[in-house]
């Protein structure tokens, strides 16, 4: 149960901490604003801060991978949907709704790629003591 806390908490932190690190590193320059272009580049960046986070989450549990990344977008998703529809944002909806399936499929991505990275070492393990 700590590790499955635990790992929430990290995968939540790294996506969090670096979109809004990329984003004030982005808008701390004179003359930069958002620009569709800099969207662009941030969805991209997105979509591997969510994928590493969702890998993070799977690594740090040390099992059911695929659990704790669906637990992860969970709990993205509510609190991204409570952010939205509480009116505390200016961004257009459509916004909201992208971001929130680029966290997501991200999240999912990073389980998957740790629940292969598990079989392949089992593999591996296995292959190794029957030589």
């Amino acid at each position: 149960m700590v590790l499955t806390i635990l790992s929430l908490v990290i995968g939540y932190l790294t996506i969090s901490i670096s979109t809004a690190l990329l984003y004030a590193t982005w808008l701390s320059g004179a003359g930069n604003e958002i620009t569709p272009q800099f969207l662009a580049f941030a969805s991209v960046c997105s979509l591997g801060f969510a994928t590493l986070s969702g890998w993070l989450a799977a690594l740090v549990a040390q099992r059911a991978p695929i659990t704790h990344a669906i637990a992860l977008a969970l709990m993205l998703a509510i609190i991204w949907g409570l952010y939205t529809f509480t009116g505390e944002t200016k961004e257009p909806l459509s916004l909201s709704l992208l971001n929130l399936a680029i966290g997501t499929t991200g999240v999912m991505a990073g389980g998957w790629i740790r629940l292969s990275q598990m079989k392949t070492r089992d593999r591996a393990r296995e292959a190794t003591l029957e030589s």
